[in-house]
């Protein structure tokens, strides 16, 4: 992949980031203030331009791909179009309880709302025509993981956390039960177990299986922040825990113990390790490979303990979608990816940039015959693309400090595309697309 094999669309407006492409990659679908419009992928032609009732907080694809969700929070309504005739099939209200979240079941069949207050959560059938509830969740839509034919949901009732596992077809209740934490604040189902990690405050994890038995808890050390980031592989073979110490753990999820610890600092580069460090270009920046691993200078930002947001700890982790790398953010030096080989585990990457990295992301297919590809974005006028065969600065045209009418800003935030050819760009008001074509197929 080069640089001039990049290719970008016209820009579009934008609200809230919210953009998408359908689960099937047919059509990509954004909102506009109160407008839905759904386009087509590979031309851009505009399929379909729904009305809202309201601007719209959040968008979200139907897994079957014929209908699509449009959320309202402040008028707590949401409503389901199709895309074949562009009406719209239903409308659900949330009343006075409100609306903070709303997600698809798997079935295509059912949607979830989450009420404000961790009050609860209306499951509206769509085919039935009726709606039931679950009390008390927790954590939103983080806190409900779909996995084979069951939904895991996250519970408070008083000052204890719960799970209750139910089958989603009919929403029969499997199982509940209480979970040792002290405030719950992340949950992943791997390997049939339900992995859980206790509050920033206490470094410590729990695992149980679906009938809510322990199967195992670990304190991770003493007197010090916990687990910041928890990240899970394709194969569910492995789970990655960045934590507040500036390390990121990885689990067997066989034994549930931690099978490796990384440091992120300048001792975890070995003779192996590939060094990339960013410097401006006459066409905007490069990189450029140092040479040895002795006299790493990696960017440190210094922590102030008065920002609710403290920078340390690792705060991205991200596995590659065979399983085969994991990338790693530490906060303390944000503008440094870490890529990581789950075949030695060890560092086989590290890349300085010269501007703090928000958004990490893999394509999404993986092929015997290609690279794993990821791409960085860090508030600016570069995408960056990461293979085993090197870094580039992709410099984005007309991309200003300030977007003005028509222009896309500061990259904030990137997604692929399901066939793993094309980003999206999103700034503050309009996004685009960047399309690969010559997207390799050549190591």
């Amino acid at each position: 992949m080069s640089s001039k094999g990049m290719n970008l669309s016209e820009t579009f407006k934008l609200t809230k980031g919210q953009c998408y492409f359908s689960p099937n990659g047919r059509y990509i679908a954004n909102a506009s203030q109160f407008r839905l419009v759904v386009r087509e992928f590979e031309t851009l032609q505009i399929v379909s331009v729904l009305t809202c009732i309201d601007s719209i907080d959040k968008i979200s694809w139907a897994p079957n791909s014929k209908s699509i969700l449009s959320s309202c929070f402040k008028r707590g309504v949401s409503q389901i179009w199709t895309i074949q005739n562009s009406l719209c099939a239903s409308k659900l209200e949330e009343g006075s309880s409100g609306l903070v979240d709303a997600v698809w079941c798997p079935d295509s069949k059912q949607i979830l709302t989450w009420s404000e207050f961790g009050v609860r959560i209306n499951v509206w059938s769509l085919n039935l025509k009726t709606v039931s509830y679950i009390q008390n969740p927790k954590l939103n839509s983080a806190g409900c993981i779909f996995y084979k034919k069951f939904a895991v949901i996250c519970e408070r009732k008083g000052r204890e956390d719960f799970i209750s596992v139910f089958k989603y077809s009919d929403w029969t209740l499997m199982c509940n039960f209480k979970i040792n934490t002290d405030d719950m604040d992340s949950c992943k189902v791997i390997n049939d177990a339900i992995l859980v990690c206790d509050t920033h405050l206490v470094p410590q994890y729990f695992v149980y299986d679906f009938e809510g038995s322990c199967l195992t808890k670990v304190v991770l050390y003493q007197n010090k922040l916990g687990v910041k980031c928890l990240s899970v592989s394709s194969s569910e073979q492995f789970a990655a825990l960045g934590c507040y110490d500036g390390k990121c753990k990885l689990l067997n999820s066989v034994t549930w113990s931690v099978l490796k610890e990384w440091k992120h600092t300048a001792e975890a580069a070995t003779k192996n390790t590939i060094i990339y460090v960013e410097e401006p270009s006459e066409s905007g920046s490069r990189f450029k490979i140092k040479e040895g691993t002795e006299n790493v200078d990696l960017p440190y930002v210094k922590a102030n303990h008065d920002d609710p947001y403290l920078l340390v700890g690792i705060g991205l982790a991200e596995f590659s979608t065979s399983g085969r790398y994991l990338a790693t953010r530490c906060d303390a030096t944000p503008s440094v990816v870490w890529v990581w080989d789950m075949q030695d585990l060890s560092l086989i990457s590290l890349i300085i940039h010269n501007a703090p990295v928000v958004t990490l992301t893999w394509d999404p297919l993986f092929s015997k015959d290609k690279d794993e590809i990821l791409a960085t974005c860090c508030n600016a006028d570069h995408v960056y693309i990461w293979s085993c065969s090197g870094v580039l600065a992709l410099k984005v045209p007309n991309c200003e400090t300030l977007s003005g009418a028509g222009e896309l800003g500061p990259v904030r935030n990137i997604a692929w595309s399901c066939q793993g050819n094309c980003l999206i760009l999103k700034g503050d008001y309009h996004f685009c697309l960047c399309y690969f074509p010559d997207y390799g197929t050549d190591k």
